[in-house]
């Protein structure tokens, strides 16, 4: 391995370990906010070149409880979205056409456009790219390979 390979093999193991520390942060700071602890989660370190969360292991009761927040963050989750799509569905509802005429020939020819709807497919896909966490949002970028 030459120099320039092992500095840039450095850099990305630098970058996932500090990624790892990241998503401890973020982690620790939700649970926080739920009132939980995970007292064994910390980073493990880069693995594979990518940030590596060690969750560790907790009893029955806490895993209950983590489970009935993350099910209550993903029911709120949908709420908002289908909160989102109904706007968006009474906003198209509410659009007005407009009417262009033309004359021709003695005869005048009347056309009504009315604005294009939202594209469902495409207002999915900037619902799940907004989504913060979402593993669509996850950073995708060609990592070389080791």
């Amino acid at each position: 391995m030459t120099h320039a390979e092992r500095v840039q093999y450095k850099r990305r193991q630098d970058a996932a370990y500090q990624a790892g520390e990241d998503a401890v942060t973020n982690l620790r700071a939700a649970l926080a906010l739920a009132d939980l602890t995970l007292p064994s989660l910390s980073n493990d370190g880069p693995v594979a070149g990518h940030g590596f969360v060690r969750l560790g292991g907790c009893n029955a009761a806490f895993a209950n409880q983590l489970a009935e927040v993350i099910a209550a963050g993903a029911d709120a989750l949908r709420c908002r979205r289908r909160a989102s799509t109904m706007e968006q569905l009474q906003e198209g509802l509410q659009r007005q056409p407009t009417v262009h005429g033309v004359e021709v020939d003695g005869y005048r020819i009347l056309r009504a456009e009315v604005p294009p709807a939202p594209d469902p497919v495409a207002a999915f896909l900037l619902a799940v790219r907004d989504t913060p966490g979402h593993p669509a949002c996850a950073d995708r970028r060609a990592s070389l390979a080791h």
